[in-house]
């Protein structure tokens, strides 16, 4: 989830509430074609609660998003709204993302606890299609609800989520919020995806359900995923 001057990006669970407007493209050429304005997803979640997720994550084309408070990205994470304690929002995630007015991919995490604002954190920027990104959020084995997020420029955290052991399917998703109707430009992939044990030790994600939002093409390949324009 990212916030940057713009909207929070969203959880599995709120994903699957969300309804679409379709394309309204039937009379206009091909090359006019409109997109549904918010947010649409295609990615894979845990089919059962874990301690964490872990993927690598590249860019497979130069993202583009258009709208000063549109983005495009990648991310793996835990949590979501509504999903804390008393139905307050709580997650942590991490990624790739581009937004409007940016040019490339910006690795950054995302934090929200109950009752604080989401605080973003940018953590390396420029990052252009083809490198490969190695990250991961976990909760600490021996000490339950503090998460850490774990990437190329080392180790954030630990962040205390209230409530949050053993409670989250962990997700592995791409995004697109769209401010306006122009299409915007987004192709990842994600490999080597993991999630994590109680004991700290990494196991295979292989029984994972599907996200496909329209707009979206997702092509799977074991515990590896590629989530392009449609």
């Amino acid at each position: 989830m990212v916030r940057a001057g713009g909207p929070i990006l969203g959880s599995v669970q709120r994903i699957r509430l969300t309804v679409l407007a379709l394309f309204a493209a039937a009379a206009i050429a091909p090359a006019a074609l409109a997109c549904p304005k918010g947010y649409s997803y295609a990615g894979l979640y845990s089919a059962s609660r874990a301690s964490g997720i872990a993927a690598t994550i590249s860019m497979l084309g130069a993202p583009a998003a258009y709208g000063e408070s549109s983005h495009v990205a990648g991310w793996v994470g835990v949590g979501g709204p509504g999903l804390g304690p008393n139905g307050a929002d709580e997650w942590l995630q991490v990624g790739l993302a581009t937004f409007g007015s940016s040019a490339g991919g910006h690795l950054y995490y995302e934090l929200e606890r109950p009752g604080a604002p989401p605080q973003y954190q940018e953590l390396a920027s420029g990052i252009v299609p083809g490198i490969r990104v190695r990250v991961a959020v976990m909760e600490l084995p021996y000490a339950r609800n503090q998460w850490v997020v774990v990437s190329p420029t080392g180790v954030s955290g630990p962040f205390y989520l209230p409530r949050s052991h053993r409670a989250f399917a962990p997700v592995a998703t791409a995004e697109s919020y769209a401010e306006t109707q122009r299409c915007n430009r987004y192709a990842y992939r994600f490999d080597g995806l993991q999630l994590a044990r109680r004991d700290g030790t990494w196991q295979t994600m292989r029984r994972a359900q599907t996200l496909q939002d329209p707009g979206w093409r997702l092509r799977r390949n074991g515990a590896a995923f590629s989530a392009t324009a449609a």
